[in-house]
């Protein structure tokens, strides 16, 4: 049997999704930006704590370790440089240009995983990686242009829906792993 830590995966993704949404929406003043910092670095340290090993060792089935894990990486690495920036005060402007990348790769993993047929829900998981794409996407210029009220609402829309996708799918997928580890036991020698 294979490990599978994809639901929490799937559950901090939405999480820091609905957490940059907020930022978005709420464009706090500068002096109040230090403190969103540890939600940033806690969604990151997780996904990169969850995503490298699933890149490095392959725990899941086929290309589910590509699907979920790189993407996962990227995420979470992301994430930590958004709290870097925020500690510091430097430009946002920088993690998003970099996320802007990153979110054309989850377009790109959405539409695969739709061609593949891949996951129990292709359809829902193409819905989840092509609005955190197009959200990321639009993050860029929604920070460029950070006075445009309409722009960071729209933006932090997409991100919502998108990270109530993530939680739905991440939930689901927890509530299901119980079951199929239920009676798994460890090799014994």
């Amino acid at each position: 049997m294979f490990v599978d830590y994809l639901g929490v995966m799937l559950v901090n993704l939405g999480a820091g999704l609905a957490l940059l949404a907020h930022y978005l929406y709420v464009k706090p003043a500068k002096a109040l930006r230090k403190s969103w910092a540890a939600g940033f670095y806690a969604v990151g340290l997780l996904g990169l704590v969850t995503s490298l090993p699933m890149v490095l060792q392959w725990p899941l089935p086929g290309g589910y370790n590509v699907a979920y894990g790189e993407p996962g990486l990227y995420f979470g690495v992301l994430f930590i440089a958004a709290g870097l920036t925020l500690t510091f005060e430097w430009e946002p402007l920088i993690p998003a240009i970099y996320g802007f990348f990153g979110a054309i790769y989850s377009i790109v993993i959405g539409i695969r995983i739709e061609d593949l047929g891949l996951t129990k829900e292709p359809t829902v998981a193409l819905l989840g990686f092509v609005l955190t794409g197009l959200g990321g996407i639009l993050v860029l210029p929604a920070i460029q242009w950070r006075d445009n009220k309409a722009l960071a609402t729209i933006t932090a829309a997409i991100l919502g829906v998108a990270a109530l996708i993530w939680l739905y799918t991440g939930y689901a997928a927890g509530w299901g792993h119980i079951l199929d580890f239920a009676k798994w036991m460890p090799p014994t020698k």
